[in-house]
């Protein structure tokens, strides 16, 4: 039963970073700008700069290596400062928007809860 939920958590998980590291390339979920002007400033910067394609290939490879089972801790520790960013951007800046973030940061932290609990059987085996 764990392992199937872990599966499908990081499934989907996988998915959503693919699908929103192509959005930022091909633009076909439109996206609305923040409220916050301080938040608008943010994604202007990061829209002009190379941080807007490093995020979304981070996201994409991210994404990739979730669904492969041998890889799944290292697209875990890619995509970790990624969602840690989106979380902070969110809380900070523009909590009351779209509450599309809430799932990618709920699936991660149920991926993050499984990573943790084999990493701890693997040091267990280790010791022995």
């Amino acid at each position: 039963m764990k392992n199937k939920i872990q599966n499908i958590t990081n499934g989907i998980l996988a998915v959503l970073m693919v699908i929103f590291g192509l959005n930022k390339f091909f633009g076909f979920i439109p996206v609305e700008p923040p409220a916050d002007p301080i938040a608008q400033s943010f994604m202007g910067a990061m829209f002009t700069s190379y941080l807007f394609i490093v995020v979304a290939i981070a996201e994409i490879l991210g994404g990739i290596l979730l669904i492969i089972p041998k890889t799944r801790f290292l697209g875990w520790l890619l995509l970790l400062p990624v969602l840690f960013n989106i979380v902070a951007f969110h809380v900070a800046h523009d909590f009351i928007g779209n509450g599309i973030w809430l799932l990618p940061t709920l699936l991660f932290a149920i991926n993050t809860y499984f990573q943790f609990k084999t990493l701890k059987k693997v040091m267990e085996y280790e010791q022995i």
